[in-house]
């Protein structure tokens, strides 16, 4: 195929990507969408190893077949076409395909997405990379001001925190989330906090802890915070795409994202958010942009990223879509009670997350209480189950995070496991 017709193949290759898990959908029309039948179709999708069950979809996620064709296309069309795509070839040709006009069109799908406007994202590297520019950009603090996180925050983010005691002078103070936590116990720790150093002006929030799968009530903390003249910033990598919630209703001004954990796009691939009213809080790079101005663009110098991740990221929200992030959302819930429910009872299993609803969806920790190594048991849990997890040393626990390529199965065998593994220690 010469380069001219392999253009006009391409233009339409999003779409084309696409047809398989549109016929798929139309053939799952009559499914019920939460039974183990229809999950089955979803599973069929993925390509995983059979050499072990992954239960560590936590670290980045598995794409499924269609998304990961279509990322194949998009590389081989960015490979031939290279800079043709992102300038000259536009301007010569205003029928040429372009990538500022497609990054354009995804975040418009990101943006109805979320209920936010397009203005106000712009894509990152990944969740990491877009909290360290919502953190070190943060302009709003004073020498002696008042920073807080909790011992929950992703390593990353909690440095990015204590930086600002040596960039902006600010007095830093991290939290020991209770443990256990409950619902009103994450609210009135943060609270008690803001009462005990009046000089608080900004929070970071974890909105699904990376190592345990707590979720914290980000509404009614940002609610209180805000009550008291304070802002905050919120790593929210781990619960878009995982659980069922409405994001503008949490009422957040500032937002990191991940789009290859739970959304299934490829690696490298992230989203910044920041609300229009409050863009000139956070500070353009020095490179980009004059003082002042209201433009999320200027609020990051990626430098040139993986396109075809990129564009990948439109047939990744096409799959997520089709399933529904409510059937998602019970289909997680329902993995994760395949196996805790087996130690609800078992005091030799703690179960890191609690059982209320509001605190809990798919990604979860555990830890065998008389065994004091989270990474040997990690190993063995390998080695002797042929099941990957992550260990937590914080915890002396392991985190399991199920993908949408998990099955009921994979979540009783790794019951077994640590039924088997608690009774050689007894």
């Amino acid at each position: 195929m010469d380069r001219r017709k392999f253009l006009k193949s391409t233009a339409v290759l999003a779409g084309a990507s696409m047809a398989t898990s549109a016929i798929s959908a139309k053939a799952q029309a009559m499914m019920d969408k939460d039974s183990d039948a229809y999950w089955q179709t979803i599973i069929d999708q993925y390509k995983v190893t059979g050499e072990f069950i992954n239960l560590n979809a936590g670290h980045w996620g598995i794409m499924s077949e269609p998304v990961r064709k279509a990322f194949a296309e998009h590389t081989e069309f960015i490979n031939m076409y290279s800079s043709h795509y992102v300038g000259h070839g536009r301007s010569a040709d205003p029928t040429a395909r372009n990538y500022n006009v497609e990054r354009l069109e995804i975040i418009d799908m990101l943006a109805k997405k979320l209920g936010v406007r397009s203005d106000e994202l712009i894509f990152t590297r990944g969740a990491t990379e877009s909290m360290q520019l919502l953190i070190s950009g943060y302009n709003k603090i004073n020498k002696g001001d008042t920073v807080l996180y909790a011992d929950a925050a992703y390593y990353s983010m909690a440095a990015e925190m204590r930086h600002l005691e040596h960039f902006r002078g600010a007095n830093v103070v991290q939290l020991t989330m209770p443990d256990p936590v409950d619902f009103q116990g994450s609210i009135d720790l943060f609270e008690q906090a803001i009462k005990s150093n009046p000089n608080t002006k900004l929070i970071l929030l974890t909105h699904m802890a990376n190592r345990t799968g707590v979720i914290i009530p980000v509404k009614e903390i940002t609610a209180m915070a805000r009550g008291y003249g304070v802002d905050v910033i919120v790593d929210m990598a781990h619960s878009w795409g995982q659980m069922d919630y409405d994001f503008v209703d949490q009422g957040v001004d500032f937002v990191g994202f991940n789009l290859h954990k739970w959304i299934g796009a490829p690696l490298g691939t992230g989203l910044m958010y920041i609300k229009k009213r409050r863009m000139l809080d956070i500070d353009p790079k020095s490179s980009k942009g004059a003082p002042g101005n209201d433009d999320i663009n200027t609020r990051t110098q990626t430098g040139t990223m993986n396109l075809a991740a990129v564009m990948a990221v439109r047939d990744a929200l096409h799959f997520v879509d089709d399933i529904g992030i409510k059937h998602i959302d019970k289909r997680f819930r329902a993995l994760r009670h395949e196996w805790t429910k087996e130690f609800i009872d078992d005091d030799r299993v703690d179960i890191l997350s609690p059982e209320d609803p509001r605190m809990h969806c798919g990604l979860t920790s555990f830890r065998i209480n008389a065994h004091k190594d989270p990474r040997a048991l990690g190993r063995q849990l390998l080695n002797d189950y042929k099941i990957n997890t992550a260990p937590i040393p914080e915890y002396n626990g392991i985190r399991v995070a199920p993908g949408l390529y998990s099955s009921k199965a994979d979540m009783r065998a790794l019951a077994v496991a640590i039924k088997d593994i608690a009774s050689k220690i007894a």
